[in-house]
């Protein structure tokens, strides 16, 4: 029993809190909503995508998704392709474009304000390094789950199209040899077995084609939606070319070993009308296999001019790549190649306009920097990279260098720094060295990352290489950009870099750009380790050397350096992608409908395989050609018109080296912006940086340990374990009522599954299939769950800096639904109950059917100690109302079907059938005694009965045990199978409780309030850990030996570690009694029974900057546990604890002695001087204090020990979690087993002497003895051996007396003549300001609460929560993420 409170609630008035405006304005909470929406279109439509893929090689596609398919999408105007567009082109096509709406709303709300960056750490295991080594270089752990599923991908369909080719071996082009080889018999049968194997290994390798061209397209649209850039994925790209070669290669020489063999060498000259052109696939593969020889690294390293002017026959292998797969499955893999040639052909736009470049700068390390002028309206992020071409160096190269310069810093210059290393970079520095008057330079680009996820973290390691120093300059500008402002948290840097020489060192130089001062720099929490690693003394005559600037003379024919399509480049780039393809859509419907028809149609003949092919490429050329040309005019045009004529921009420079600030100690260290580098520099000669272990850098200790490591690569796999099962469980019953499954699986499954231990007469009338489908993923998740939850309770770690602010999950959180009877929905509940919706309506006439889907996740909400639930952040309190929307959905579901069948019965003269009991059938009986005590429960179980007469509700609600069981009777094995997993868990649970709840736990003291309240005080056992906002369910023998009440648990188990304290208010029908018992003092001790605690699995407030606690009446209890909480953690210097509000309302006066009761008694001032806290308290219905109130004493009561009573301790002991993992996951298996042999061996036996069906209803009875009798034996067995080791631990446990307060403590708070902090309670006082005769005003208030990330969490009345969720549930409130703590909705 949670806090109930009665009485009127809140009204709109004024409050008292300062005014603090929100960071967030309603505009940038709608653009967030409108990209939450974007990014769950993008990831349905990609998983549709990839769900055909999978799909694509098995026999469920080829013979019953592809008639009708063909029959529907291929028409006469877009022939046989009509159906791969719609299914392979068209969603990525429109992820593409939508994309570009989604980069342009993400690009235009720059906010810089550092408490809007999310610092989450739930993808922190997945950018991990897991696997460094050649040849596939540095590989997280994400890329390795992604390349890992991708192979399974492959390896899936290769083996689903053999086994479908070899099952069919008949299914070739007439004419071919292969039907001769088939005739021949089985000697020859592997012939044709090695030919399908090529083919199939082609089609493989058309996947990887699916994806191929996806990386390297630069101003890809969809790479950002993933987080990555074009140079970061370009390693996909070689990855996806290596693993497609290797597959065509296979492809090719098989079938020129296959044309060998059966003595068809002319094959491979052949180029047919209507089939396969051969020599289109040789001469691709001739062109691929030129490209793939001299893409190996040593050859691309040694000789990159081979490899890059090799590489530009791409061309021609997609060329021939296209004609000799064909039209159709070219646009299965058109989306990536579509995209390519969008961006290639705008790289090629940009390329023709000449640059502007204003001045070179020649460093005395042979590095050049080039400045360029730049278009204002050009934005870009650190670590960009820019392409150049040289055409008086080679007209045909181009090089990818880093921008170094900041586009907020220096919006008029772009510069990029060159290092003179290859052959192109020397003759550069050669060309610039002598006297040019004006160089001609081409730019692509700048391509980079849309956001700046460095600034995530709290601190910053870069370390470099040499030139590899120059992404970091960019980074380092923008962190010296951000820093002026002084409202933002900027990351720590330590820059640790190698070079070779001490002339190197002016490479440091360039870290700040020259508008830097000291002030600006000063602000920065910098420091840089350089390492001279072949020199061990500084060469003055090196550091002396002048630096040598070039100015370049302006050319009429040179622009600044602009986005290709302006400032609006997405916009742009949507526009370009999706008029193109709906332009190609169009002239590809009018040439086959107007040209190709016709043709075919007169010649009775199909169109020419190649020219069909040859009318795609084309199209698809020409439609690019025409929009992206047409639009990039027209952004030419308007940049013209914006961009100023630019003066020859003259950049101040130093007349010396930069690397000599760093030794010259005669000149003031502060003179000069670059000398205040200086200070936070330190050189090291003739040494490399001690990466590894110990050196002279400064030691930083990680956070998460290897230790930690390990356990997150175990979480995190369980997770993905878990989802993976979840989901294809939850496809089963998506598929249960369809066609596919009636017309083909349950064939197969009965064939495969159906046993004489588990059954033989069926999918859908035995147990066998439904026990592996839909009993068993289940079983598995909750015992594994067990294990999972195991680990992260004991790697609890409270460093608040591990702990994650993660807001990817806040609009799911959020309520988007408040209303009576639903109550708080919040938007994960809303899209889950459309689901239920749409499959309602999907099977409105299996209405039973339907009420059997609910029954499968009816029991799962009221397994209190779940180990499921945990995993999607839920608590059995929490989740009460999914219990109850399904048992209202499943009411009146099972009513309709039972009316419907009553009528049809009436109608057709059968109401006899309504009282029969079958033996080898449905027991219509059971069935309408099933549906009278489900009726009893639902009536009882409505809002109105249950608050006004609570226990008629809970003593009807003890019927679901005959519910369970005439359902069950009812329905027959087969189908009680199918919701098996929630029943079971159900039972496991309850009978658990059963057995904690026979022992009396030891009561040492009670202390009644004056506040009409009572506080009970336990032993418990130290073992014993739980969370803030835990409760526990207590029953009194002496009041009522069935009724069982939940109350929150107010203390904490880390301060209070032999106590555990419940608080409860003296309000309904048994807490009256129980007070009344209690304040006779006659009572010297008290039977109490006791279930639990139950609760969450961490403490997740914490999460949060800051915390909102809103209360009415005894409401405050979960509150006093999380402050217990908070106080304990801020014990620790490393921690960061969220400031609290507590916002509290109460009747009366007397009630504010529950304030006093938010601080453990063993708390010192010290201890609560650390925390943030300030109360808000409202006394509702008194104008004043009342001092007789205030003076008021607390009385104690203390308990005598008895022998039976023992101290509270979980059910199955500290390590609770396995023991539940054991108990699930061992009774399950001794059911199995056994329901095996009693099927094999006594109703087998049974059926065949008889020669019929076994009895019905007794077959569901031996499940559910069977059942009952393995989670009873299981559950017994380990619960003894785990209180027997409970005992040997709890010897030492002392009766222990808690020290007390003589006087209210509500007194404390208005006493001026005592000293405020000799009492730890008075301490308190200090941040408590008490309101009389008013309420709350929540609607100005939480508004106006200052912070971006604010935990806003709330318990009382019900009509209380619903007005806090309405205001955090406004689109101008995104900051605040609610949260409502109630055990009743």
């Amino acid at each position: 029993m949670l806090s109930r409170v009665t009485g009127q609630l809140f009204h709109i008035g004024k409050g008292s809190l300062p005014i603090i405006s929100s960071p967030i304005t309603g505009e940038r909470a709608k653009k967030m909503s409108m990209e939450t929406a974007l990014r769950m279109i993008f990831i349905v439509l990609f998983l549709g995508w990839l769900m055909v893929w999978v799909l694509l090689p098995t026999k469920t596609y080829k013979q019953a998704w592809t008639p009708k398919l063909k029959i529907k999408l291929n028409s006469s105007y877009f022939g046989e392709q009509g159906t791969n567009l719609l299914l392979f082109t068209f969603p990525m096509m429109f992820i593409a474009a939508l994309s570009c709406v989604y980069l342009h709303i993400q690009k235009k709300p720059k906010n810089f304000n550092s408490k809007s960056v999310v610092k989450s750490n739930l993808l922190a295991f997945w950018r991990r390094p897991l696997l460094v080594m050649a040849p596939l270089g540095i590989v997280t752990a994400m890329e390795l789950a992604f390349a890992a599923m991708f192979v399974v991908l492959l390896i899936w369909s290769l083996s689903n199209y053999l086994y479908v080719s070899f099952g069919h071996l008949h299914m070739h082009k007439a004419g071919e040899k292969v039907y001769v080889i088939i005739l021949l018999g089985f000697p020859h049968r592997w012939q044709a077995k090695f030919r399908s194997v090529s083919l199939r290994l082609g089609y493989v390798g058309n996947i990887c084609w699916a994806f191929l061209f996806f990386p390297v397209s630069r101003g890809s649209s969809i790479l950002p939606l993933i987080g990555i850039t074009s140079e970061s994925s370009i390693k996909y790209h070689i990855w996806l070319g290596h693993l497609s070669m290797i597959l065509f290669a296979a492809h090719a020489i098989g079938f020129i070993i296959y044309w060998a063999m059966t003595n068809q060498m002319a094959e491979m000259l052949q180029w047919r009308k209507n089939g396969v052109p051969n020599v289109a696939g040789e001469i691709a593969i001739v062109f691929a296999m030129a490209m793939w020889v001299t893409s190996f690294p040593r050859v691309r390293r040694k000789m990159f001019e081979v490899f890059f002017y090799t590489h530009h026959l791409y061309t021609l292998y997609i060329f021939f790549y296209v004609l000799h797969v064909g039209s159709s499955y070219f646009c299965m893999i058109l989306p990536g190649i579509f995209l390519f040639l969008v961006d290639r052909f705008l790289r090629f736009l940009q390329s023709r306009q000449r640059a502007r470049l204003d001045s070179a700068r020649l460093l005395p390390s042979g590095i050049v920097e080039l400045n360029f002028s730049k278009s204002q309206g050009l934005t870009y992020n650190p670590t960009s990279t820019l392409f150049i071409n040289v055409p008086s160096i080679s007209k045909l190269q181009w090089h990818p260098f880093t921008v170094t310069s900041n586009c907020n810093m220096e919006p008029d210059r772009l510069s990029i720094v060159i290092k003179r290393e290859g052959r192109w970079s020397q003759k550069l520095y050669q060309e610039l060295s002598s006297s040019v008057g004006h160089l001609n330079v081409s730019l692509e680009g700048p391509y980079g990352p849309t956001s700046s996820p460095f600034l995530r973290h709290e601190s910053l390691v870069m370390v470099s290489g040499g030139s590899g120093i120059t992404p970091f300059i960019s980074i380092i500008r923008e962190i010296i950009f951000r820093s002026q402002s002084a409202n933002l948290h900027i990351p720590r840097v330590l820059l640790i870099c190698a070079f070779k020489n001490s002339g190197d060192l002016t490479m440091l130089d360039l870290l700040l750009p020259i508008s830097g001062t000291h002030t600006e720099i000063s602000k920065m929490q910098f420091q840089i380790e350089a390492y001279v690693t072949r020199e061990n003394e500084q060469t003055f005559t090196e550091s002396q050397k002048l630096l040598q600037t070039i100015w370049f003379k302006s050319d009429p024919s040179d622009s600044p350096v602009s986005a290709t399509v302006g400032p609006n480049n997405w916009l742009w780039l949507g526009a370009i992608i999706s008029s193109s393809f709906v332009m190609f859509l169009l002239f590809l419907g009018i040439v086959t409908r107007y040209y190709i028809f016709p043709i075919e149609h007169k010649t009775n003949e199909t169109y020419h395989f190649t020219l069909r092919a040859l009318w795609d490429m084309f199209l698809v050329c020409i439609c690019i050609f025409i929009a992206s040309s047409a639009i990039f005019l027209w952004c030419k045009k308007q940049n013209a018109m914006e961009v100023k004529p630019n003066l020859n921009l003259e950049v101040p420079t130093p007349t010396t080296s930069p690397g000599s600030h760093f030794h010259v100690a005669d000149r003031e260290l502060e003179s000069l912006p670059h000398q205040s580098l200086v200070q936070a520099t330190k050189v090291h000669f003739g040494s490399r940086p001690d990466l590894k272990g110990k050196g002279s850098l400064p030691i930083i200790i990680s956070p998460i340990t290897m230790e930690r490591t390990k356990k997150i690569s175990m979480e995190t796999a369980l997770r993905v374990i878990f989802f993976v099962v979840f989901l294809g469980w939850l496809i089963i019953w998506v598929l249960l009522p369809t066609k596919i499954y009636e017309n083909s699986w349950n064939d197969k499954l009965r064939t495969k599954l159906n046993s004489t231990y588990f059954g033989d007469q069926g999918c859908l009338y035995f147990s066998g299939p439904n026990l592996l489908l839909f009993t068993f993923p289940i079983m598995v998740i909750a015992a594994l769950s067990c294990v999972y939850l195991h680990i992260q309770q004991k790697s609890k770690n409270f460093n608040s800096k591990s702990v994650v602010n993660s807001r990817r999950l806040a609009f799911w959180r959020r309520p988007l639904l408040v209303m009576a009877p639903l109550g708080i929905v919040t938007a994960t509940e809303l899209a889950f109950a459309a689901m239920w919706q749409a499959k309602i309506r999907s099977v409105a006439m299996r209405l039973a059917y339907v009420g059997n889907i609910c029954w499968a996740f009816l029991f799962f909400p009221v397994s209190r100690g779940s180990s499921i639930l945990p995993l999607i952040g839920l608590t059995s309190e929490s989740s009460i109302a999914y219990h109850t929307w399904l048992g209202h959905l499943s009411m009146i579901v099972f009513a309709a079907h039972t009316i419907g069948c009553i009528l049809y019965r009436a109608v057709t003269n059968q109401m006899s059938q309504v009282f029969e009991w079958r033996r080898d059938g449905v027991p219509n009986l059971a069935g309408d005694i099933a549906l009278v005590f489900a009726m009893a429960m639902w009536a009882t179980s409505s809002t109105r009965i249950r608050r006004k007469m609570f226990e008629v509700f809970f003593y009807t609600h003890h019927l679901y045990a005959l519910y369970i069981l005439f359902y069950i009777l009812h329905v027959g094995a087969a189908y009680s199978c199918m919701i098996l997993p929630g029943i079971y868990l159900f039972l496991v649970d309850r009978y658990l409780r059963f057995l904690q709840s026979r022992q009396r736990a030891r009561l040492v003291s009670a202390r009644i309030l004056p506040c009409d309240s009572v506080e009970l005080n336990f032993s418990k056992s130290p073992g014993l850990i739980y969370n803030p906002t835990s409760i526990l369910f207590v029953n009194v023998p002496s009041i009522s030996k069935l009724q069982w009440h939940p109350i929150t648990i107010a203390s904490n188990c880390n301060i209070e570690q032999d106590i555990l304290s419940i608080i409860i208010k003296r309000e309904g029908s048994w807490s009256h009694m129980l007070y009344q018992e209690l304040s006779s003092f006659s009572v010297d001790h008290l039977n109490v029974s006791v279930e639990g605690p139950y609760g969450p699995t961490s403490s997740h407030f914490l999460r949060h900057e800051s915390l909102v606690l809103v209360s009415g009446g005894s409401g405050i209890t979960p509150f006093i546990s999380i402050i217990r909480e908070i106080i304990f953690q801020s014990q620790s210097e490393e921690l960061d604890v969220p400031p609290v509000l507590l916002i509290c309302a109460f009747k009366k006066f007397a009630d504010l002695t529950m304030l006093d009761l938010l601080l453990p008694n063993s708390v010192s001032h010290t201890q609560i001087s650390k925390i943030k806290l300030k109360i808000e308290a409202y006394v509702t219905r008194e104008n004043e204090q009342s001092f007789a109130e205030s003076q008021k004493h607390i009385q104690t009561i203390w308990f005598k020990s008895h022998p039976s009573d023992s101290p509270i301790s979980a059910a199955l002991g500290t390590n609770s979690w396995l023991w539940l993992g054991a108990i699930i996951s061992s009774s399950f298996v001794m059911f199995l087993l056994i329901l095996g042999m009693v099927n094999r061996y006594y109703i087998l036996p049974i059926e065949q002497k008889n020669n019929e069906t076994y009895h019905f209803t007794l077959t569901a009875f031996w499940n559910i003895f069977l059942v009952c009798t393995c989670i009873f034996i299981a559950s017994s067995a380990i619960f003894l051996w785990c209180k027997k080791q409970n005992a040997k631990e709890l010897e030492g446990v002392l009766y222990l007396q808690v020290p007390t307060s003589p006087t209210s403590s509500g007194s404390q708070f208005y006493v001026a003549d005592r000293e405020l902090e000799s009492l730890p309670r008075q301490s308190l006082a200090q941040a408590t300001k008490v309101h009389f005769g008013g309420r709350p005003d929540l609607k100005k208030i939480l508004p106006e609460c200052e912070g971006s990330d604010i935990g806003v969490l709330v318990c009382g009345p019900r009509i209380m929560r619903h007005e806090v969720a309405k205001i955090c549930s406004g689109l101008a409130n995104n900051n605040l993420h609610f949260e409502s703590i109630s055990f009743n909705w």
